[in-house]
């Protein structure tokens, strides 16, 4: 009698699980910490298959994904409410303001609490000499070869690949992509003729903006980084990017220094790309001027693992641009978070890809796909970029954007 009741006691527990995953996958509108709860509570047997981790259960079901910062990285829409903010706090100098914050930042010692963060596999965290270069018969003098034609000599360290190579999918995916294992890529997204024929260049003259720097993850730091020196955080190296842009190139650039994952004095990303975008909204109406945004981050990997590279003598933290897709294997896409600028994102991340392979050789990562959006669709040259990692020196960052001047410059002016 007493396992009679033992298994239908079980079994009351795994239909209300059932019904509980059929209406967040269906609704999107319970939230995550139900099933949680159910599974801590009721059955505490239950464990997750760990050769999969939770990004396995995040693609079953979409829902426990959203608003989780460990996974998703990614906004909540369906809980969009500041009304517990203290906004005098958050945006002393008024929301998306272009002079520095006065928050302080405590940061030196945080560490992507992400354990599955994004190490792309086949890095080689070594100087490599194997990443594949045009076949021999590849015909260099081809007009229509832009990435080998208009390279070819400029740099014996620099990587270049053939239209050929180029427009198939898989060595597309092998060589210059990264796919999050939650979401999938379709060939005419990558498609090569399509995304290096768009024209990223735009006119550089005049007095207005041209360029948005911001950072969705303004407290992020660096291996020796100082506590509470903004200087030393993603946001000081936005100030060098900034600089170079103007000083070097003369491309005029509006940096936000506003910090959007601290929150009345304690980290919190729930709402980070929330509140960035909106910033990012309010600049874009007060500078219909600029044409690219750049939100500038620095990953987080392995504590073993350093992404650095020797550029012109100096240690240099690798470079990394991220795409979102909106697009989850399980579900498909999504449609909530629906990119009018997707494709146009995409070539705009490629094109500085390749540029990047071609002058600076395996400085350049791979550049990841994930399954949602990340303020990308504000528009056409829209890019998320990851400068080194947690690991990195707060020298090496600011090195990095030396070269990523050098990329952005040579995209927009189609060189």
């Amino acid at each position: 009698m007493e396992k009679l009741k033992g298994f239908i006691g079980y079994l009351y527990c795994f239909i209300v699980i059932i019904i509980s995953i059929f209406i967040m996958v269906r609704t999107e509108f319970l939230s995550r910490y139900i099933l949680r709860g159910l599974i801590n509570e009721f059955i505490p047997i239950i464990r997750m298959d760990k050769t999969k981790g939770e990004g396995f259960l995040y693609e079953v079901i979409p829902m426990l994904a959203i608003g989780n910062e460990e996974y998703s990285d990614e906004r909540d829409l369906s809980y969009d409410d500041f009304s517990s903010y203290d906004y005098a706090t958050l945006f002393p100098d008024g929301l998306g303001g272009n002079e520095a914050s006065d928050i302080e930042e405590n940061d030196s010692s945080y560490e992507n609490p992400d354990e599955n963060s994004i190490i792309p596999d086949g890095i080689n965290t070594e100087q490599s000499s194997t990443e594949i270069i045009p076949d021999e018969n590849t015909d260099e003098s081809d007009e229509n070869n832009l990435y080998v034609t208009a390279s070819a000599g400029m740099n014996p360290g620099g990587i270049y690949y053939s239209m050929d190579q180029l427009n198939d999918y898989e060595f597309m995916l092998k060589n210059c992509y990264a796919v999050d294992s939650s979401t999938s890529v379709l060939p005419e997204e990558i498609d090569a003729d399509t995304l290096l024929n768009m024209d990223m260049s735009i006119d550089l003259s005049g007095d207005g903006y041209k360029v948005l720097i911001y950072h969705t993850h303004g407290s992020e730091a660096f291996a020796d980084s100082r506590e509470g020196v903004t200087e030393d955080t993603v946001i000081g190296v936005g100030d060098e990017l900034t600089r170079i842009l103007e000083e070097e190139y003369g491309i005029k650039t509006y940096h936000d220094r506003n910090v959007y994952d601290v929150v009345n004095g304690v980290l919190d990303r729930s709402y980070a790309y929330t509140l960035s975008g909106a910033a990012v909204d309010r600049i874009l109406a007060e500078n219909p001027s600029i044409e690219v945004i750049i939100d500038l981050h620095r990953d987080g990997v392995r504590e073993d693992l350093k992404l650095m590279r020797v550029i012109d003598g100096r240690p240099t933290a690798q470079i990394m641009f991220l795409n979102g897709v909106s697009r989850l294997n399980l579900n498909g896409d999504i449609d909530y978070l629906y990119n009018p600028n997707k494709i146009e994102n995409l070539a705009f991340s490629l094109q500085m890809h390749l540029a990047g392979k071609a002058m600076y050789g395996d400085l350049l990562r791979r550049i990841y796909i994930r399954g949602y959006s990340f303020n990308l669709e504000k528009l056409p040259r829209a890019s998320l970029v990851e400068v080194g990692a947690q690991t990195n020196t707060v020298e090496e960052a600011k090195n990095a954007m030396i070269p990523l001047a050098a990329i952005i410059n040579s995209v927009l002016r189609k060189e």
